[in-house]
């Protein structure tokens, strides 16, 4: 047992603040939506209340953060010509108050998951499965899990797995999973990639991605289940697919509701979702009383996790934030190329570069922000939905191609595989081929709309 310093009191008090001040930016975030006021007294509360929770956390980063942190205060330094002043600071924490409201609520959607008996009869199922159907299976409803749970769906299908698998099950299985998660980035709301994105066009545009994402992730599902799951067949789709029964119904009305909260109230995808999953998890919470202090539990253990995402993110949002209120960035990229840049450049250099810095270390967040903020805005000759999912293919095929990402190292743990094998195989070339394969098929759409 740790001894216990005279220290321990001043932790707790740290912790409990930083739990505080990130509740309050939840619950601000959340109340601003509501009141459709993106700035004002509510949303410079949240902003302020996040703004000490980065402050509480910056001493606790890994150190892997920190450095994504130093890369992205040199591109502000190389980026801003001008030290924002406070009131610019305030209105970027204004800005990027959603994704506190997001991170917490996605945390609450995972541990309601992980209690609901339709999940549990589903894994249930798929544990089932003959062993040609298997990784088929687990891709397929990774998709589906990820596509609202995001990494939570590791855990939840790793457990599936008997104990004693060979090692090339496990690798077999957990190369899987990723393709199934990270796909449904490509249409997914509930993703920080998707909040990412949307933060830099047009809202109405936020529903042509989601669309146009949706038969990408349709086009790489399929292409990998054939080409790279080995004897997986019609049979075994239709044995895959019925698994997924227990939770269809629950599913549907997480969609449907997010949707139709979004069409009469007039909301984002994004603020759809932070808005209507706490009021879905109320309502199993009502259900099920006896879950409830669980879920909360693992709820607030989350929030203390996901600090280093939080405060990355946040930061690359800050960045992109100064750099698009500032001329400093058009005067750049005027030095490169003077005039529009060609959409068809914009869509595949997007995800083809996010997903080979990937590979050498470089967060997608840095990538995308820098690119993004480029090529939006009439940067480039390129339809705003289209550049939204090329940056959520470019994100993908990222994640799944980094040593590095979260996804790969979590399943390199749960599924007891090295993470190299889990990069350096099938992954890092399917990889490759959705982002070169869907930027091109962006692109040609691009023309068809009438851009260049």
């Amino acid at each position: 047992m740790p001894a216990v310093t005279y220290l321990d009191p001043l932790f707790t008090i740290l912790r409990l603040a930083r739990l505080g001040s990130l509740t309050i930016a939840w619950i601000a975030g959340v109340v601003a939506i509501l009141l459709a006021q993106p700035s004002g007294v509510v949303a410079t509360t949240g902003a302020c209340a996040f703004g000490l929770f980065i402050l509480l956390t910056v001493t606790r980063l890994r150190w892997d953060s920190l450095v994504i942190l130093a890369v992205l205060g040199l591109v502000t330094w190389f980026l801003v010509g001008d030290m924002p002043r406070p009131a610019d600071i305030l209105a970027g924490g204004e800005r990027v108050l959603i994704f506190a409201a997001l991170l917490p609520t996605m945390a609450l959607v995972r541990a309601t998951a992980m209690t609901m008996p339709s999940v549990h009869a589903t894994q249930k199922r798929l544990a089932e499965l003959p062993e040609h159907a298997f990784a088929g299976g687990q891709q397929l409803a990774a998709h589906v899990f990820g596509g609202i749970i995001n990494t939570g769906a590791f855990a939840l299908l790793s457990a599936v797995l008997p104990a004693d698998a060979p090692e090339a099950r496990r690798r077999a299985s957990a190369e899987a999973v990723i393709r199934g998660m990270v796909s449904s980035s490509a249409w997914s709301p509930f993703f920080i990639a998707f909040a990412i994105g949307q933060t830099f066009v047009d809202p109405v545009y936020a529903w042509m991605a989601i669309g146009v994402g949706t038969v990408s992730a349709l086009l790489f599902t399929l292409a990998t289940l054939l080409l790279l799951t080995r004897g997986f067949g019609m049979i075994q789709l239709r044995l895959s697919l019925a698994c997924m029964r227990p939770v269809a119904t629950r599913l549907l009305i997480v969609f449907a509701s997010v949707l139709a909260v979004a069409l009469v109230f007039g909301l984002t995808a994004l603020s759809a979702v932070v808005v209507v999953m706490p009021l879905l998890v109320l309502l199993q919470l009502v259900r099920h009383r006896d879950k409830a202090g669980l879920i909360l539990a693992q709820t607030r253990d989350a929030m203390h996790s996901t600090a280093d995402d939080l405060v990355v993110i946040a930061a690359a949002m800050l960045v992109a934030f100064f750099a698009t209120q500032d001329d400093s960035l058009t005067g750049l990229v005027s030095t490169i190329h003077s005039g529009q840049i060609p959409g068809w450049i914009a869509l595949i250099a997007t995800p083809v570069l996010m997903m080979g810095l990937s590979v050498i270390g470089i967060h997608p967040v840095i990538t995308s922000t820098a690119l993004l903020a480029t090529f939006s805005g009439g940067g480039a000759d390129v339809h705003p939905a289209l550049l939204v999912q090329a940056h959520l293919i470019g994100w993908g095929a990222g994640t799944m191609s980094s040593i590095a990402s979260l996804s790969v190292l979590t399943c390199a743990g749960l599924y007891r595989v090295p993470a190299r094998r889990l990069v350096f195989g099938d992954n890092m070339a399917s990889g490759l081929a959705y982002a070169a394969g869907c930027g091109g098929l962006l692109a040609l759409a691009n023309l068809a709309l009438g851009h260049v």
